[in-house]
């Protein structure tokens, strides 16, 4: 696979977009991606990343002015993207890249705290909870801990604590800890384990909740 000067150019200068993509990618929950969904946030982010050196820059120039003296930062970002013979500020990436890990970690818990959908729902402009689908917004849910799981096809009913599950409703992954095992038909106790990994056909599973959130924050939804 071959890439022009053109393509290596842009990849370098919008390095910063890129990287704060990935880091996004990474530790955000969401659906597969187009590559041209990539490109787009990796430009947006470059961009953002590019933005906000030249606030800093101008920040620092009108105190640099206040002293009477003349500055000497400035962003060449738009001038090597538009003029393929200006050379590219490699100093300007490597501190432009750094404010787009800073940028993309934001993003990121902007993203995992629905910061969006919670501002927009107290607006009442949506009433969308911002997961992927119910089974992320189940367990995402911080008044959820204990858990009983009624494997209907094997007869068998756990209950235990959630420690871990898998971000959608498609992979239907759960790993509960200090799991009684019941049968589900007669509920009679057959043995203890410290962990169990469950995964089976979502039609086969029910899921039970026997308390969320604590009894004095019930009483108060009441």
């Amino acid at each position: 696979m071959q890439f022009s000067e053109l393509t290596l150019r842009l990849l370098l200068i919008f390095f910063p977009g890129i990287l704060a993509s990935i880091i996004i990618d990474s530790i955000t929950s969401h659906r597969g991606r187009d590559f041209k969904v990539f490109l787009l946030n990796s430009f947006i982010l470059g961009l953002a990343s590019y933005f906000i050196l030249y606030i800093l820059i101008g920040i620092n120039n009108f105190f640099v002015k206040l002293q009477g003296l003349t500055p000497k930062l400035k962003v060449t970002f738009l001038k090597s993207l538009i003029d393929k013979q200006a050379a590219i500020n490699i100093k300007e990436v490597v501190i432009a890249s750094i404010i787009a890990i800073i940028l993309a970690f934001l993003v990121s818990a902007a993203i995992n705290h629905k910061v969006l959908h919670r501002f927009a729902k107290r607006l009442k402009i949506t009433k969308k909870f911002g997961q992927l689908d119910v089974w992320s917004y189940v367990f995402d849910s911080p008044d959820i801990e204990w858990i009983v799981v009624r494997d209907v096809e094997n007869d068998l009913m756990y209950q235990g604590w959630i420690e871990a599950f898998a971000d959608t409703y498609d992979k239907n992954e759960l790993f509960i800890r200090e799991v009684n095992v019941y049968t589900n038909s007669t509920s009679e106790y057959l043995y203890f384990m410290e962990g169990i990994y469950i995964t089976r056909d979502p039609n086969n599973l029910v899921l039970e909740f026997p308390q969320i959130g604590s009894q004095n924050q019930q009483e108060d939804d009441r």
